[in-house]
């Protein structure tokens, strides 16, 4: 009987000694299983971030291009200093395409807004003078004869020309913010004294054959801006006399009768050969010769009075050539009138 029972103990032991290593083993298996999986993913999202990290900081070291902050705070229209910058690597993908890489095209300059430091300088935000003119405007020209090679950004004078060979300066040293060669047409921005200037000046061109022209500068760093010469007429100097946007009245003061003696001079070289300088009126337009994308081209007109003549009109608006010299004496039927002989202003292709 006690040997029954102590085999039936035994079992028993044994049967829960074994369930208790099998619920053991389960336990820990499944405890494995888990943490194995925490660590699996943690270590997928170290390694994700540690590659997000890599190309961030390829993205700075790789791909970086050179600009320059301020390190001082600025208000608009304050100037910048040497000192007030510092030049920086920084990422291509948030640098501005406009941001200024040449220290020479800031330090010098002012600013059109304020800024704090750090802020990355960009063309947009300086400008040449420390305050805009008040009735500064965006001017538009067609009417003005342009150097072949004019191209954007170029700094230059508005001239005038007279027949008499007298010249004046129109608008002095303006920085072109376009140009369109094909049509002739530029884009600056000018004051309000300067628009009627260019006003007054192609009345001129217009009344007295005077010829509007480009003349660009060769280094505009280092050349200042010229006095204005040209002498408006009268009926201009009085709005300019009474316009408020136009503060400096004073040198105005005798230009009335200084344009009084250019008209006088200008009578004086009247005459029936009297031919313009430079290109056509601008009736016809005065820059029609440049008004083509494939180059220059002969005004409206030149071909007919070319061909109608014993002379020939080059296409720069020379004098005509005689090409007579080398023909046969006239006969008695050509010189009675068969043909018909034009005069001066045909030569000249309608002027």
């Amino acid at each position: 009987m006690a040997v029954r029972k102590s085999k039936k103990i035994k079992k028993i032991a044994l049967l829960t000694g074994s369930l208790t290593v099998i619920l053991t083993s389960g336990v820990w298996f499944a405890s494995y299983r888990y943490y194995n999986a925490q660590l699996i993913e943690e270590r997928v999202a170290y390694e994700r971030q540690l590659a997000e990290q890599k190309e961030e900081l390829a993205r700075y070291m790789d791909q970086s291009r050179v600009a320059y902050v301020l390190l001082s705070p600025k208000a608009a229209g304050e100037e910048i200093g040497e000192e007030d910058i510092r030049e920086e690597q920084i990422p291509e993908f948030s640098t501005p395409l406009n941001a200024v890489t040449d220290p020479s095209l800031l330090i010098g300059k002012f600013l059109k807004i304020a800024a704090e430091p750090g802020t990355t300088l960009t063309a947009a935000m300086i400008r040449d003078m420390p305050v805009l003119d008040a009735s500064e405007r965006k001017e538009e020209t067609e009417y003005i004869k342009l150097p072949l090679r004019l191209a954007q950004d170029s700094v230059v004078d508005i001239r005038i020309v007279f027949p008499n060979g007298e010249d004046y300066i129109v608008v002095g040293k303006k920085k072109l913010e376009d140009v369109d060669m094909a049509n002739q047409y530029t884009f600056f921005n000018g004051s309000e004294e300067e628009s009627l200037l260019l006003q007054a000046a192609l009345v001129d061109a217009y009344v007295n054959k005077a010829e509007l022209y480009m003349k660009e500068y060769v280094e505009p760093e280092l050349q200042p801006a010229p006095i204005i010469t040209y002498l408006p007429n009268k009926d201009v100097l009085k709005v300019i006399d009474k316009n408020p946007l136009i503060v400096d009245q004073a040198k105005w003061a005798l230009a009335g009768e200084l344009r009084a003696g250019l008209e006088d001079r200008l009578k004086k070289s009247e005459g029936d050969g009297q031919i313009r300088v430079g290109a056509e009126a601008p009736a016809g337009s005065g820059v029609s010769r440049r008004k083509a994308s494939g180059g220059a081209t002969e005004a409206p007109g030149a071909s007919g009075s070319s061909s109608s003549t014993g002379g020939s009109i080059d296409s720069s608006n020379q004098a005509p050539v005689d090409s007579t010299a080398d023909k046969p004496p006239a006969t008695q039927s050509e010189a009675t009138g068969d043909s018909e002989v034009p005069d001066d202003s045909n030569l000249l292709g309608g002027e």
